[in-house]
């Protein structure tokens, strides 16, 4: 009885530091008509949820590049450069009407991990294209490294695309580089829901780097990603 009590209260306490279980996503087959998320085409699950699993403490939930600004080609070319013989996981989602693509049967060559994907549930789904955010990491240890998603043609610039649940200031937004500081800024007005941060990376060397976020309570998340110029 006690070791049941002590389990209860050491959940609890997972709970109330902002740690939730990942939950994985049914993706099961369907009516490949149906606007569902399921399995399609025997290389990725795709469509429309009932709600989306967010985290309850602030995350990324976007890293990508894209010239893409008014509406979709027939084909989108999702390409992930720098991952070499991992295989990256690939997370592209929107808010909006709860779209989600994820578990893609990606195809590598010369290091670039590939997927090209027919938009006609994005089409079908009125997805603006302005609402999507992609996402792709490696976990080559206990941590995730995460690497840009390029969505059709890349841009000068990446987007980041955080997620807090709660109004919350974020004083500290930065990119770093062997501990020196790249890129700063901040979000002084509580902020909820998703927010910006873009680079312009311009000719920043190769390697990693890491975006440090730190919330109005002090608290720090650091994301490690991948860069490197000649991907462009």
């Amino acid at each position: 009885m006690k070791s049941m009590k002590r389990l209860t209260w050491f959940a609890v306490g997972l709970l109330f530091l902002g740690w939730q279980p990942a939950v994985a996503e049914t993706c099961q087959s369907g009516n490949p008509g149906s606007l569902a998320y399921i399995r399609r085409d025997g290389n990725r699950c795709e469509g429309l949820l009932d709600h989306h699993n967010v985290s309850g403490r602030f995350d990324l939930i976007g890293f990508y590049t894209s010239t893409l600004t008014q509406e979709y080609p027939n084909t989108m070319t999702i390409q992930v450069p720098g991952t070499g013989n991992l295989n990256p996981r690939v997370e592209v989602q929107s808010f909006f009407r709860n779209y989600r693509l994820d578990q893609l049967e990606l195809r590598s060559r010369g290091g670039i991990a590939k997927f090209d994907l027919d938009t006609q549930i994005l089409r079908k789904a009125s997805v603006p294209v302005g609402a999507l955010r992609a996402l792709a990491y490696t976990v080559p240890d206990s941590s995730k490294t995460y690497f840009p998603v390029i969505l059709e043609k890349p841009a000068a610039q990446y987007q980041f695309v955080l997620y807090s649940p709660q109004r919350q200031e974020f004083p500290t937004l930065e990119i770093r580089r062997n501990g020196q500081v790249v890129r700063s800024d901040s979000r002084r007005i509580p902020t909820q829901g998703q927010f910006h941060f873009t680079w312009e990376y311009g000719n920043a060397p190769a390697g990693t780097y890491e975006l440090h976020v730190v919330n109005g309570e002090g608290r720090r998340r650091v994301f490690r990603f991948r860069h490197n110029p000649n991907w462009f």
